[in-house]
């Protein structure tokens, strides 16, 4: 998938909120760019490590003038997206063009994509409520030939450490709650799901629950997969132009924290 934005190289200066990063660009300017990533991020952004950002649109309500695209990890020089909008979209348009998690293929999204993947058939949709006491909405819903569903929910991982992708990198009911609603509809019979992890970057070759940071998540994620819920990880490669699904990488849950 070709990014839709051009970026400009920067030097990390300050994060002093979650959503806000302070970048100084080759000319010495200071901007001020919306960070997409909730995460930490600690071992990422570091004082002074090479950041890309892009100019936002001008309008609306925003108080930053750019966007925080990628960073580059400062010890390996590995890019990173942090653009946690991305997985969905990479998803979306895999599950169209083929088969990436042996399901049948390809699926095709219906009104909800039409316009933006030019495709007629009404088989997937996108951002689906389930009801039936399950208040979650998921990411795609496919519908298979014999009616029967398959829920799919993608979460984005950008912590990797000595090769080992963790989610989350910081506390999130959210997530718990989608993986815990997930394992109440496969145990009550209302079809498939998949909880699918998007590493968004090249160097990952597992990925894991970080059970020291959200144990919660983590006990989920192992209930989940002991109810039949599938667990999928992928990596990307990328550069400041282009990112694209790479490697299927093995899930692995424990049943406590390896320390």
């Amino acid at each position: 998938m070709r990014f839709d934005f051009r970026v400009e190289e920067a030097a990390f200066v300050a994060r002093p909120n979650r959503f806000l990063v302070i970048a100084r660009l080759p000319n010495g300017e200071e901007v001020r760019a919306h960070c997409p990533d909730p995460g930490r991020l600690r071992e990422l952004l570091l004082p002074g490590v090479t950041v890309y950002v892009s100019r936002a649109q001008e309008g609306g309500l925003r108080r930053t003038t750019h966007d925080l695209r990628f960073v580059r990890h400062p010890e390996t020089g590995c890019l990173v997206s942090l653009d946690s909008r991305l997985p969905n979209q990479l998803i979306g348009r895999a599950l169209v063009e083929r088969d990436i998690l042996g399901l049948g293929s390809p699926f095709q999204f219906g009104r909800g994509f039409a316009a933006r993947y030019q495709v007629a058939h009404e088989v997937a949709a996108p951002e689906t409520v389930v009801g039936a006491g399950v208040h979650s909405r998921f990411d795609f819903c496919l519908t298979h030939d014999d009616g029967s569903l398959t829920w799919i929910e993608v979460k984005s991982a950008t912590l990797v450490e000595e090769g080992v992708a963790r989610f989350p990198d910081a506390p999130t009911a959210r997530g718990a709650r989608h993986v815990a609603e997930l394992t109440a509809l496969v145990r009550g019979g209302l079809g498939r799901a998949v909880i699918l992890f998007v590493v968004q970057r090249a160097d990952a070759v597992r990925l894991e629950p970080h059970w020291v940071r959200d144990p919660v998540f983590a006990a989920a994620l192992v209930d989940a997969e002991a109810a039949g819920v599938r667990l999928c990880a992928f990596t990307c490669t990328l550069s400041t132009e282009v990112i694209e699904l790479a490697d299927a990488i093995p899930v692995v849950t424990r049943l406590s924290p390896v320390l």
